[in-house]
């Protein structure tokens, strides 16, 4: 008995890794074999030369639930990667709009000082030349026909998926058989108990909602972690394997044991219960996608670049963070303005990067979403070219929000509400956006003359300080 707790508590300088390398069996989830469509190019055929590998090839394999999860949420993984294209582009347009309006203000305020007449040594139209001004943007409208090329070589999800069939066919024969419908039913009994006691993994999961269907059975998403967990216990009892390995793009506390922010393993009830169920294992062990890589490079001798390595860990990072935001309650400004904006068929946005590195904050979403919905409409009925430009500014006290488009050549500064607008949430008018935000502490402040319309919104820092 005093073995197995000392073979429970092995520090990782304890474990023979040379072993696991050469003998041990690898098991993915589903957020790792997602990340073929997720990482650049080249960390993307890194991770993929791992998997083609001659000598680790035969020890590979997925659990159905991995295959289950990965068929139904590739087509989100490859829309985000194409909506990209589109956000970006917005970003050069939005930086090219505001160089332009930079150039015109510097012309009209020397022009203003009429240099010419009053001063015989400054001459500005020896700098300020159209050639010059090219070339100060030269850098975006090449950046722009570049996104135009790659866009062309992004798949999107009516184009043939190459990496489907590359994850079929490398772990071809290599995916479990899953489970019956009476097994699944057990493991959700079951499941509800341990979730009732934060018992791993899976238990951060809780809040996931809907199912997927296949043959005659139901996969409930709350309980995937455990349906894997279970897979792999079997697969350990079913074939006697010393050694298993669990690479996952997971960062929850329900899977890893940390200590002063630093992952040290598996949790010690999944040790502990996968070496209770399966007596022929000698180690259970976890890895992340990086650092599955930085070792793969040196126990298989394979030639994985430095960005590979730290690209995944960048994917792992947004992960971490995405999740602390969500249950945080936390709202992201950008992405609350990008989804509004979505509303509008015909409208443009351009959100600067400045509004896009605000952290997120604690705030009553509903509220700002309504409001927005007010602005854009504006924008669509009174500016120029259905576009309006977002940009922030962080100060002492609070965040500056501000919306700015140019005005058409019709008089009145806002519409009265408009009947089938694109979401029942739609207010009154500007005025509304005013007396709403103003019950969550939101000063607006709202600029309309000459040929720029300007709406400020001022979020004081308390929102961005959670408790």
């Amino acid at each position: 008995m005093i073995e197995k707790l000392i073979k429970l508590h092995r520090n990782s300088d304890q474990i023979d890794f040379e072993k696991i390398w050469s003998e041990g069996l690898f098991t993915f989830d589903s957020n790792v074999i997602l990340d073929l469509y997720r990482l650049p190019k080249s960390a993307r055929n890194d991770l993929m030369s791992v998997f083609e590998n001659d000598q680790f090839n035969k020890r590979i394999w997925i659990g159905f639930q991995v295959a289950l999860e990965f068929l139904n949420n590739r087509y989100d993984a490859i829309s985000d990667q194409k909506n990209k294209f589109n956000t970006v582009r917005t970003l050069l347009e939005d930086s090219k709009e505001q160089y332009e309006e930079l150039v015109t203000s510097l012309r009209s305020g020397l022009n203003n000082l009429k240099l010419k007449q009053r001063h015989s040594l400054i001459n500005p139209d020896a700098f300020i030349t159209p050639e010059n001004v090219e070339n100060g943007i030269k850098y975006i409208n090449d950046f722009i026909e570049e996104l135009e090329r790659l866009e062309k070589e992004q798949s999107d999800v009516s184009d043939h998926d190459e990496i489907k069939d590359f994850v079929f066919k490398t772990f071809e024969g290599k995916i479990g058989k899953g489970f019956d419908k009476k097994e699944l039913s057990s493991i959700y009994k079951e499941g509800e108990k341990r979730y009732e006691f934060q018992f791993p993994p899976g238990y951060k999961d809780k809040g996931k909602e809907g199912s997927y269907h296949f043959e005659d059975k139901e996969y409930i998403r709350k309980y995937g972690d455990l349906i894997l967990w279970k897979e792999i216990i079997q697969k350990a009892k079913s074939e006697n394997y010393k050694y298993i390995v669990l690479v996952t793009g997971d960062i929850k506390e329900d899977w890893w044991f940390e200590k002063r922010g630093k992952k040290l393993g598996p949790r010690k009830e999944l040790i502990n219960e996968i070496y209770t169920e399966a007596t022929e294992l000698d180690t259970f062990y976890m890895y992340d996608t990086s650092t599955f890589l930085q070792y793969a490079r040196n126990e298989l001798n394979l030639k994985i670049q430095d960005s590979s390595i730290n690209e995944a860990k960048d994917l792992i990072d947004l992960s971490r963070q995405e999740r602390i935001d969500d249950e945080e309650g936390l709202v992201s400004l950008a992405e609350l303005l990008k989804f509004a904006s979505s509303q509008f068929k015909n409208l443009k946005v351009g959100i600067g990067r400045s509004v896009k590195n605000i952290d997120p904050i604690k705030i009553n979403s509903r509220a700002i979403f309504t409001a927005l919905m007010e602005i854009y409409s504006n924008v669509l009925h009174h500016g120029r070219d259905n576009y309006v430009g977002i940009q922030a500014k962080e100060e002492k006290n609070y965040v500056l929000l501000r919306f700015k488009n140019l005005r058409n050549d019709m008089t009145g500064s806002e519409i009265p509400r408009v009947p089938n607008s694109p979401d029942s949430a739609r207010g009154y008018g500007l005025q509304f956006v005013r007396e709403s935000l103003a019950k969550e502490g939101i000063d607006v402040h709202i600029e309309n003359e000459g040929k720029r319309f300007v709406l400020e919104m001022f979020i004081p820092k308390t929102y961005y300080e959670v408790a």
